[in-house]
């Protein structure tokens, strides 16, 4: 069957445009929105008032405990502060060289949001916690499965309420500079830290002269971030009962959330807690984290947008986050969600997750029998550090404690996930091993297949597997007419449940469904039943979304070969991803499967293929990190030897992914390759693989002044704790101008006091113009709030070269729709460059009603053209969810 692009378009523009039609909500939308108006201005921390205090005792609780290993230790004693990614800009007009001062060098590092692992090591630009909640009211948290998502939420929720303050990494020029300033005598200390203060008073006065801004430093409320002045509530969208018989048509849409609450809760916070949280949504203070959405089945998700989108509506001046998938996020950004992407996790965050869990051992590993509760030692803490690349966070933790613990059965990634399991029963006299592979493996295999878990679901699965004949129903006045094969078997699914249950594993829905909390934890025990699967059946596994992240846990232990052949000869996709996901089942499979070698030689065939888009080079380079095979290093060694610069780059930022020491004589010579991009990539590269010598010859470079790369490398040295910090102390009091203006760019990423007070003396006594202007520059963005917070994108209206190319066509932009078709005509009618900014600008905004122009814009005479619009619709393809065709 051909693609119908016009009816794809109009299908998609009204499933994503649906209205508020669920609920015709009573009056209370002027009246909301006037109380929002008149009240926001005198909002107070909520946590003082007595009326809320056992719902923050409850959510507390329930956030404390609600993670991997919450049976035995709280989350706020080993967690790590979600980062941010935010979304990219918007092309701009500018057709002049970009200023050094406002370039980000790490804009060569591609951003693949659903093979995260290549851009996973670079120190990008983040936000944190506290910069998450600002001028934009909703946001799209987007992640793949085990990233972290609903243990992001959690953290978000006790940082609000003021349970959570998030420790930082060791950092040794302070703690150097912190022991030499204990050693003096309290005299010389005090006269230390007066200078200290009248420095940063200096800084602040001078700034104000300079540029007419003050920056009080006095401390009053509405110093109190604005995280802290919020109710967070806590739902999960599978938890939400939208039944129009119980609530009616007409009803508020915060009633059924306030339903879903009352059930969380003890009886009498239920008693309580409606009030508050209607008092605090008409007010415009609360901050609600709404989980869920990815595990939704299909049929719910409509009903579920809805009831967003009538929350955004009516609540429109309270905070919505909500957790979103990597695959499929375009139905909640054409709601009006900006798109945050969480990071995940490089080696630092790592370690310093690693020392945590260090920390803690003795608390977690309390009063289990034949177990010491004393730390780990330096050999288990170096285990658990060592080859965790490409793994996700929820992967990391196992391995953690598995490496910890030290009681694995199992070899590999198979064995922390057993492990794990059994952990969490052994004091369980109702458990025996058999039943992950057998009772948990098809509790995950009903999830999968059904939405969710019942009891009924598991009786008939049960049977199957014992080639019993199945009742069409069985309800309970007919219970009596069972054989005893049946009530056995119904006695035992019933115990499955109420274990799962006791385990925190799974979560009721409500009326006797239920669903696994985590999605890696569903896919491994959903793999164990396709142990003894056809080779049709896991041909057809393989190709379903929903069966999607199970396969890679199915190859650790079952035969995929004609699953890979099936898959490898399909018509391909316009982003290759039936290919690339494959990538991800090597990191799981044996060693020795037969497909290993031919899959990484097509998929280095692909990178430097002389006709190749970008993008796909781009995620060809992130799939091959998320194999995580030795043998890919030969691969980029191949690549670097490319005449194609683009692939040399690519090349050096995959070695530095790996974290190969072997690979620093091939990238140290790439330092001073003829192409700008490529020098910073091989630096970049040789920042994270971190070695004496890769350090060596970043520093060789550092002092070599080309401009562009030693801001660069600067900017790698503050990912380094150690050593590359220290190389900055030094480097801001250098001699040479340019290298202490660089050090100024590494500076500003540091996040420690004497970091900020180098910035300062840059700022007011530095000798030459040049570097005080652009630490005065740095020391500015920190003073302010407003530049880290994430931005929705503008309308289409508002875009400046747009408003401006449509002038000089004598023509003007209407708002919404009519809009859209100017761009449109900018990308069919416009320059190369116009075409090009028109092509990214749809991508990005995900405006995909129309995508015709697009494809045609790939048989386009400019190479920057056919480029960026491929680009735009692999963004489109991401935020779709569905497979776009390859272009012919």
């Amino acid at each position: 069957m051909g693609f119908d692009f016009q009816n794809f378009g109009i299908g998609l523009a009204v499933g994503w445009a649906s209205a508020y039609g669920v609920y015709r909500v009573r009056k209370r939308l002027d009246a909301a929105v006037k109380s929002v108006t008149q009240q926001a201005s005198t909002a107070r921390n909520f946590a003082t008032r007595s009326s809320d205090r056992r719902y923050i005792t409850d959510l507390i609780e329930f956030c404390e405990t609600s993670h991997l290993a919450g049976q035995f230790i709280h989350l706020s004693e080993i967690v790590v502060e979600p980062k941010f990614l935010c979304a990219p800009d918007l092309p701009h007009s500018s057709g002049e060289e970009e200023d050094i001062d406002e370039q980000d060098v790490f804009n060569i590092v591609p951003r693949i949001y659903d093979h995260p692992y290549l851009h996973t090591p670079y120190f990008l630009e983040t936000i944190g916690v506290d910069d998450l909640i600002g001028s934009n009211r909703a946001l799209a948290m987007i992640g793949l499965p085990g990233s972290g998502r609903t243990t992001a939420m959690l953290s978000i929720a006790l940082r609000s309420l003021g349970h959570l303050r998030f420790e930082k990494p060791r950092n040794y020029v302070q703690e150097q500079l912190d022991s030499e300033e204990a050693a003096l005598n309290e005299k010389d200390r005090a006269v230390r830290i007066a200078e200290r203060v009248s420095l940063e008073e200096r800084a602040r006065q001078q700034l104000s002269d300079n540029i007419g801004i003050t920056f009080d430093s006095a401390v009053d409320e509405s110093a109190i971030p604005l995280i802290n002045r919020l109710m967070p509530i806590y739902i999960h969208l599978a938890q939400l009962d939208l039944n129009i018989d119980e609530f009616g048509e007409e009803a508020d849409p915060a009633e059924p959330l306030v339903r879903a609450i009352q059930r969380q809760v003890g009886p009498v916070t239920a008693r309580t807690v409606p009030r508050n949280i209607y008092d605090r949504l008409s007010s415009g203070q609360a901050l609600l984290l709404i989980d869920g959405y990815e595990t939704l089945p299909e049929n719910e998700r409509e009903q579920k947008l809805l009831w967003l989108n009538a929350m955004l509506m009516l609540y429109q001046h309270n905070f919505f986050i909500v957790a979103a998938p990597v695959h499929g996020y375009g139905t909640l950004t054409q709601l009006g969600f900006t798109p945050v992407y969480l990071r995940t996790w490089s080696k630092n965050d790592i370690n310093f997750l690693v020392d945590r869990w260090a920390q803690a051992w003795p608390k977690i590993n309390a009063g289990k029998k034949r177990r010491s509760p004393a730390p780990p030692d330096e050999n288990l803490i170096r285990r658990a550090k060592n080859n965790a690349h490409a793994l996700s966070i929820f992967e990391v933790t196992l391995k953690i404690w598995a490496s910890f613990a030290d009681d694995v059965e199992l070899p590999g990634i198979e064995g922390w996930f057993y492990t794990y399991i059994k952990r969490l029963f052994e004091n369980s006299k109702d458990f025996a091993d058999d039943m992950i592979s057998n009772n948990f493996a098809l509790a995950a295999k009903s999830q999968l297949d059904k939405g969710d878990i019942t009891q009924r679901n598991l009786e008939i699965l049960a049977m199957r597997n014992l080639n019993l004949t199945i009742q069409a129903e069985v309800t309970d006045g007919e219970a009596g007419k069972r054989s005893k094969e049946e009530e056995q078997i119904a006695k035992t699914q019933a115990r499955v449940i109420a274990l799962l249950l006791q385990a925190g594993l799974i979560t009721e829905r409500g009326d006797g469904h239920y669903q696994f909390k985590y999605s890696p934890l569903l896919a491994y025990l959903a793999s164990l039943t396709l142990k003894d699967a056809s080779t049709e059946e896991l041909t057809e596994k393989a190709k379903s979304p929903t069966w999607r992240l199970v396969m890679p846990y199915a190859a650790m232990h079952t035969s995929l070969d004609q699953a890979v052949r099936a898959a490898l000869s399909s018509p391909p996709d316009l982003s290759q991803e039936y290919v690339l996901r494959i990538a991800r089942w090597l990191a799981y499979a044996p060693t020795d499967v037969a497909w290993r070698g031919p899959l990484l030689s097509h998929l280095g065939n692909m990178l430097i293929a002389p006709t190749q888009y970008p993008a796909i080079r781009e995620r060809v380079t992130s799939a091959l990190i998320d194999t995580r095979d030795p043998q890919v290093l030969f691969i980029f060694r191949k690549a670097i030897r490319s005449a194609d610069p683009y692939i040399r780059r690519l090349a050096c930022l995959g070695m530095g992914a790996l974290g190969e020491a072997d690979a620093v004589r091939d990238l140290v010579p790439l330092l001073d390759d003829h192409d700008s991009d490529v020098q910073l990539a091989a630096g970049f590269a040789l920042g994270v693989i971190g070695t004496h010598e890769a350090l060596e010859a970043m520093v060789e470079a550092y002092m070599r002044g080309r401009e562009r790369q030693s801001r660069a490398l600067a900017e790698a040295f503050a990912d380094n704790y150690e050593e590359g910090h220290a190389i900055l102390y030094d480097a801001i009091e250098d001699p040479e101008m340019m290298i202490r203006r660089s050090a100024v760019y590494g500076l500003r990423r540091i996040d420690a006091t004497w970091a900020v007070i180098a910035l300062y003396r840059a700022f007011l006594e530095d000798e030459q113009w040049y570097v005080r202007s652009v630490a005065q520059t740095a020391y500015q963005s920190l003073q302010s709030d407003d530049a880290r917070n994430p931005l929705p994108y503008p309308e289409v209206n508002m875009l400046t070269w747009l408003v401006e190319w449509a002038a000089q066509r004598g023509e003007s932009i209407p708002a919404g729709e009519a809009g859209v078709q100017v761009l449109l005509k900018a990308l069919q009618e416009g320059d190369p460059q116009i075409k090009t900014m028109a092509a990214k600008t749809l991508g990005r905004m995900g405006i995909a009603a129309n995508i015709r122009p697009l494809y045609a814009a790939l048989r386009d005479r400019h190479d920057m053209v056919r480029t960026s619009a491929h680009e735009a619709l692999a963004d489109l393809q991401l935020q779709i969810g569905e497979p776009l065709p390859a272009p012919i």
